[in-house]
Formats: structure tokens, C-alpha cells, sequence
């Protein structure tokens, strides 16, 4: 009998809560979990889905942890570890973090949002088989268990370092995402993921921010306006200019969205009221993903000469506001 492949998610939010469901689901794999602040309630009752895709459910994770180190000796090392924390570089290093969980045969696969996450990863984890996948999903967590999920689910992924050779990284990949699929998540392996990565990025490195300074306002608020529209569709060519220059590669398009005005209008397509996490963890006074999000950008930016004094002022400020609670 072949055996499962086991799976280690560290990150119980919103995404890592959601696709450790998915992934449990699949009599191909195991999957353990490493819960942090909503690890007492994951543990006791589990997690409470109400999903437009898969419908409502109760999931109860067979093996959920407290830290990587518990899950590390109970199962470890593991196969795959999927990384769904926050990347708060300014914070800690998420790499450092999963440490304990890896083996010379792990294959790190990263969902997390923003540019520049891989890198140390890479410079941590030199020889093991690292993935730097994209989620195109809405779902929040709206209290510590409880996840909202709507109606799509798709995963994009490609091979960052690869370990032995890219045929057989790739193979392990399609294992992983076979186990994906049968329930129901798409999923398509690139040959080039930043491409990708930064199509997801234009939504997040516009309306995270300034959703942020607007107080408050969902994302079909900011629309409606016509001076936060500007602002957006501004800041959002910023990041189509940038995104090409760095990839050399035109965005793939996903959901449409092929310019800033297309943008905008998916924007207000969607018939939920839709908050971003940046907005989520400023209210809860929590760190911003402001690093990834923004910082790294503009570092590139300078660097291959690209104008973007949209993102440079957003980044002032949300710095500030992140500091005057974080004092």
C-alpha cells in the first residue's frame, strides 16, 4: 500500500484554514496544522466554513499543533510544508519558522502575498525544492475559526529552486495538486510564477493601502468615489510598468484584469462588500503586510529606475499608522 503523503500547514487563518480543508479531504495525503492565535479554538471546535463554492461544513483537523516544533515531533519531518503565515519581514523571518519541519526531502510551498518572499527561503533552505504559488481566493476569517469563503478557489505555482531536477520537483508538485483538485481547487503549474504573482499584486498593492488610510471603506466604496478611483487606477499603473519591467513578461490576465480601469471594474463587480487584510489587521492593531506589499516594490523600483511616488506615499503612511499603534 502506497503511503500518504504528509503535510504540514503552518498557518491556520484564513488561507492556510481553508486549503488545509481542501487538502484533508483527499485520501491521498495527511495533513497536520500549526494553529497560532486561534489555535485554542481550532483545537476544540474546530473550524466553522460557510463556503459558496463547497457549501457550509465543520472542519476538525485530525492533527493540529500549537508550534512548528510540536507538529515537527509528532510527524516531522515532513513532505510538503506549506507556509500561510502573514510575511511580516520586518517582524520575523517566516523561514526561520518552519525550520524544525524540514527534511533533506521537503518541498516548501509558499502562499503567502507580496514580492520577494522566496528569498530567504532560498538562502535558508539552499538544497530543498521551494514553490512560490499564488492564490486567486476570497476568504476571511471573521472571528478565531470561523472562515467566509466564496465562490472560487484557484492556485497557480511555479518551481523557484528546484532540488534534484525540474522534471522531478514538478512531479512531486502535480502530486500535491492532484490532491487539490480532487477537491475541487484549480490549480495550473507555470514555468514562470512572478508573472502571476505580480497580476495578484495589483490588486493588493493598491487597495490594501489605501483602503487602510481611507478608514474603513470595502473596496466598492473606494471605487465609487472618483478621487479614490484615481488614486487606485494610479497607483495601480505604477505597478503594471513595475511588474513588466521586473518579469520582462506581460501579466497573465486572471479575472480579466488586463489594465487599471479593468481593474476597477471587476472591483465593482463583485456583489460582496469585500475588505482587504491589510485594513483587517490595522483595526486589530496588528502588523501590516506593509513590507511586501509596498517596501519591496520600491526597493526594486530605485533599482531598475521606475518612477512609483504613488506607492512611496502610500507606504509613508500606512508606516505611520501601523506606528501609531504599534508604540
Amino acid at each position: 500500500m502506497k503511503l500518504k503523503s504528509r503535510v504540514l500547514v503552518v498557518g491556520g487563518g484564513a488561507i492556510g484554514g481553508l486549503f488545509a480543508w481542501r487538502l484533508s479531504l483527499s485520501p491521498a495525503v495527511t495533513v497536520s496544522l500549526v494553529c497560532r492565535s486561534n489555535y485554542q479554538k481550532v483545537k476544540t471546535s474546530g473550524y466553522l466554513i460557510n463556503s459558496a463554492q463547497f457549501g457550509k461544513a465543520v472542519y476538525r483537523p485530525s492533527a493540529v499543533f500549537r508550534t512548528v516544533e510540536e507538529a515537527a515531533a509528532a510527524d516531522g519531518p515532513f513532505d510538503y510544508v506549506i507556509v500561510a503565515l502573514k510575511a511580516l519581514p520586518n517582524i520575523y523571518d517566516s523561514s526561520e519558522s518552519i525550520q524544525q519541519a524540514v527534511g533533506p526531502n521537503t518541498m516548501i510551498v509558499l502562499f503567502q502575498n507580496g514580492i520577494g518572499i522566496e528569498e530567504p527561503f532560498v538562502k535558508r533552505f539552499p538544497f530543498n525544492s521551494l514553490v512560490s504559488s499564488v492564490s486567486f481566493v476570497s476568504v476571511k476569517q471573521e472571528e478565531d475559526g470561523v472562515l467566509k469563503h466564496g465562490g472560487f478557489s484557484m492556485i497557480a505555482a511555479g518551481i523557484h529552486n528546484f532540488k534534484r531536477s525540474l522534471g522531478e520537483d514538478t512531479e512531486k508538485l502535480e502530486h500535491l495538486f492532484r490532491a487539490f483538485e480532487s477537491q475541487g481547487v484549480s490549480c495550473t503549474i507555470e514555468s514562470d510564477i512572478q508573472p502571476y504573482r505580480w497580476q495578484k499584486h495589483i490588486l493588493n498593492g493598491s487597495t490594501n493601502p489605501v483602503s487602510v488610510i481611507c478608514g474603513g471603506s470595502s473596496c466598492q466604496e473606494m471605487v465609487k468615489n472618483d478621487y479614490c478611483r484615481r488614486l487606485l487606477e494610479e497607483t495601480m499603473e505604477e505597478i503594471f510598468v513595475l511588474g513588466k519591467r521586473v518579469t520582462g513578461k506581460a501579466f497573465p490576465g486572471v479575472d480579466g484584469i488586463v489594465d487599471p480601469q479593468s481593474a476597477t471594474e471587476y472591483i465593482s463587480s463583485i456583489p460582496v462588500p469585500v475588505y482587504t487584510s491589510m485594513l483587517v489587521d490595522s483595526q486589530c492593531k496588528r502588523p501590516m503586510e506593509r513590507d511586501v506589499i509596498l517596501k519591496n516594490p520600491i526597493d526594486l523600483a530605485e533599482k531598475l529606475g521606475v518612477s512609483v511616488p504613488h506607492m512611496k506615499a502610500l507606504y509613508a503612511l500606512v508606516t505611520m499608522v501601523e506606528e501609531s499603534y504599534s508604540k
